[in-house]
């Protein structure tokens, strides 16, 4: 199966949601994970697995795939879905081929958001891309909006205002949330995931947060 993540908003945790994701399925020896980075930026590719080679950390518990090209995009997603069980696609921005072309080969895409009006904004710019790369190859693409970056303590009301919309609206959202954690960041930093970290109350708490979100996107890809 094929999921991808996406956004046209900078800095909504779509690098970080996609490996720790990869990292949570990864855990299951029965499963074959690959990342596919599809940013022009390649934040996993080349800057999340060179500092993990910079560091003599070994090869990633999954396999990473590089394809910032819209031309070879689907392609690619094809042979990565036929010789994994799980794919997870980061992709950035919606306005060009890449992301239509990988929304229209996905099980499922994953929205990620911060609790902000600029991100709800980025959000529905996501949502009608998403419908409409459906509606080219004549079906519906399953999404879902991934609040992220939250408070683990303090609920603010624009929070509470911005779920109360989302649901009014009737946006599916994951109901886990992705929380402000310190381990994420290190993630990125250290080229590891968060397995690899060394243990502590905040590692435990981020690993919990990931499996929970985890196991709710695995039972929404097994229902479909």
């Amino acid at each position: 199966m094929i999921v991808s993540v996406l956004s046209p908003k900078g800095g909504c945790g779509k690098s970080t949601a996609t490996l720790t994701l990869a990292s949570v399925f990864s855990n299951n020896e029965d499963l074959s994970v690959a990342v596919v980075d599809a940013d022009p930026r390649q934040s996993i590719a080349r800057v999340w697995l060179g500092k993990r080679q910079s560091e003599n950390l070994g090869a990633p518990p999954f396999k990473v795939i590089s394809d910032p090209s819209d031309g070879t995009i689907l392609d690619t997603l094809e042979d990565a879905g036929e010789t994994n069980d799980l794919v997870f696609v980061d992709l950035e921005g919606v306005a060009g081929l890449m992301a239509s072309y990988a929304a229209s080969a996905s099980d499922l895409c994953i929205i990620p958001m911060r609790p902000s009006a600029l991100d709800g904004d980025a959000a529905g710019a996501a949502l009608k891309m998403i419908r409409d790369a459906g509606r080219a190859a004549r079906r519906t693409v399953p999404a879902r909006i991934l609040i992220t970056q939250t408070d683990a303590a303090i609920v603010t009301k624009s929070h509470k205002e911005l779920l109360a919309e989302l649901d009014g609206a009737g946006v599916e959202r994951l109901q886990t949330e992705l929380m402000r954690r310190a381990p994420f960041e290190r993630v990125m930093a250290e080229g590891r995931t968060l397995f690899e970290l060394q243990e502590s109350q905040s590692v435990a708490s981020a690993i919990r947060n990931t499996a929970q979100l985890g196991k709710e996107l695995a039972d929404i890809l097994e229902s479909q």
